[in-house]
């Protein structure tokens, strides 16, 4: 019998063979609703009424419930939350920006982790947010102007630079650099009969050759000392933690591994997943280098 390559019997195959027994279950629980986090903005004097459920370890004022109505603009003129899955938060909580650093989001849009980097770094030192698309970029300028003041916006920047090729133009320039790479998107594309009809192994082996460019230039542009969070929402090994181990055959020598676990997921060979069947949020991996020369 000759294995269907395509459309839902291919990514059937394909991720079933890459997670065994696990992935009946997996699939079903991304077929579910996805959850958020409520972030609350500390430019809104919003409260959450009652004692609001947190999650042990996010170092953010948050809340947890089954659904949140959409955020609200409170009388100060800010939206009251931001909504993100809680394993969304985590490349933040890696990367730990402070005031004072130069940080670079190289693909940033919509802007959700940009936001909580600049919440952290307090309108102090440089935040680069980045993405190519200008329909991307308008998002991410509209965030910044929902939940932050203009004055607390000077340190901000956004670019529209090929992340892949940042690298020729700037060399060890950031402190730290968050990579969010574009990625197979595997719990949209199990839901969308379009996207699935058209999927084949091919779609992530392409990702993950784009994916490294940008680790490869983000390793440039990082000073040395400074750190890189790599993050997907990807399924695909090819895209996670395959993409570090090519790291490691091409720039060894260069970085070192940071391994730190969180309030949520489970180890990987190199990083750290997040994935919905055990517990509720993701799917979601990121892995953490600190480069040394």
């Amino acid at each position: 019998m000759v294995n269907v390559l395509k459309g839902p019997e291919g990514f059937e195959n394909f991720y079933s063979e890459m997670f065994k027994a696990r992935w009946p279950i997996l699939k079903e629980s991304l077929l579910l609703p996805k959850k958020h986090v409520a972030i609350l903005n500390p430019f809104s004097k919003f409260k959450f009424p009652g004692d609001p459920i947190s999650m042990t370890g996010i170092p953010y004022p948050h809340h947890i419930a089954d659904s949140f109505p959409h955020p609200e603009k409170t009388e100060e003129g800010y939206f009251n939350y931001y909504l993100m899955d809680a394993a969304s938060i985590l490349p933040v909580m890696a990367l730990d920006p402070q005031p004072g650093q130069r940080v670079v989001d190289l693909c940033a849009a919509p802007g959700g982790k940009s936001l909580l980097c600049a919440w952290k770094m307090d309108n102090q030192g440089l935040l680069v947010s980045n993405d190519r698309s200008a329909a991307r970029r308008a998002r991410i300028h509209k965030i910044f102007d929902e939940y932050l003041p203009k004055t607390s916006q000077k340190n901000l920047k956004v670019t529209a630079h090929d992340a892949s090729k940042w690298c020729l133009y700037e060399k060890n320039v950031y402190d730290k650099v968050l990579l969010d790479a574009p990625c197979s998107s595997e719990r949209h594309v199990l839901i969308d009969p379009k996207e699935i009809a058209l999927w084949a192994p091919g779609r992530t082996k392409a990702i993950a050759v784009s994916q490294f460019a940008m680790l490869a230039s983000a390793l440039d542009i990082v000073k040395p000392g400074g750190t890189i969070v790599y993050s997907t929402c990807a399924l695909s090994e090819l895209e996670n933690d395959d993409i570090l181990r090519k790291l490691q055959q091409k720039r060894g020598g260069r970085y070192e591994l940071l391994r730190r676990e969180f309030p949520i997921g489970e180890p990987t060979e190199f990083g750290w997943q997040v994935l919905p069947d055990n517990t509720g949020w993701g799917p979601f991996y990121l892995a953490m280098v600190k480069k040394i020369k």
